[in-house]
């Protein structure tokens, strides 16, 4: 490579990891509808693009399950930070490839025992009435 193409491939080289990437989103088990920033991407096991400049909020659902999340946030990548500033969303990336969201099953009605309360006493009835306190004078 020439000496003068170095410059030049080294900004192509720093702008390819600006933007956007591929992020896979798996869930256990698989087959729960996706949401990214509020926005439905499909069913897991999936890969999609994502905008790398601002943090992410992903919800995965699934009927029979807890909705799981995850955030991925974004950190300032010092190379891009050169070519923009350092609050510019250009010079921000996610590192995360892939995520994987475990969903926790929630328990069928049938199958759900409460835990045991205490028997209930009611309070002993008192038969006369309080003694009242005099009010002191002033």
């Amino acid at each position: 490579m020439t000496p003068r193409l170095l410059p030049a491939a080294a900004a192509l080289l720093l702008l390819s990891c600006a933007g956007t990437k591929t992020l896979t989103i798996n869930t256990e088990p698989a087959g729960a509808e996706i949401s990214i920033n509020g926005k439905h991407v499909g069913t897991s096991n999936l890969s999609t693009e994502v905008s790398q400049e601002k943090n992410l909020g992903i919800v995965a659902y699934k009927p029979g399950y807890e909705v799981g999340s995850a955030t991925l946030k974004t950190r300032t990548n010092w190379w891009l930070a050169l070519l923009w500033t350092k609050n510019d969303p250009k010079a921000q990336v996610i590192d995360e490839d892939s995520v994987t969201i475990p969903l926790k099953r929630i328990p069928a009605a049938g199958s759900y025992a409460p835990a045991a309360l205490p028997p209930y006493n009611p309070p002993a009835k008192r038969s006369e009435a309080p003694a009242l306190r005099e009010l002191p004078s002033f």
